[in-house]
């Protein structure tokens, strides 16, 4: 899979998630009730999990559930201190550290 390729689908499965809230907000103000909109959940988990296939990421690995739905702090601690911090906030961040940690491929 290609950066390109990586981040378009990444911005797919974002862009879905936020149509579903704004349908379940409009639901809210027609209904005066607290709805949440799952229709297509099963599609984007299918998505998901194939991405994670094409990027050598096992089927244990959450990171692209972790990084897709933690939208406040997008950030990974490693080092045996938890000192080394690592800014993954944009797709193309995301990619660059699977492709340098997952795989030693120029491509994935």
């Amino acid at each position: 899979m290609t950066k390109e390729q990586f981040i378009k689908r990444i911005n797919l499965i974002q862009n879905f998630h936020s149509e579903q809230e704004t349908l379940s907000d409009l639901i809210d103000k027609l209904t005066n009730s607290n709805s949440i909109v799952e229709f297509g959940d099963e599609l984007v988990f299918e998505m998901i999990d194939m991405i994670s296939e094409n990027v050598n990421l096992s089927k244990d690995d959450d990171l692209l559930s972790w990084w897709l739905y933690e939208t406040d702090n997008r950030i990974l601690y490693e080092g045996k201190d938890c000192e080394i911090k690592i800014d993954i906030k944009t797709p193309e961040q995301l990619y660059n550290y699977i492709v340098n940690n997952y795989n030693k491929k120029e491509e994935i």
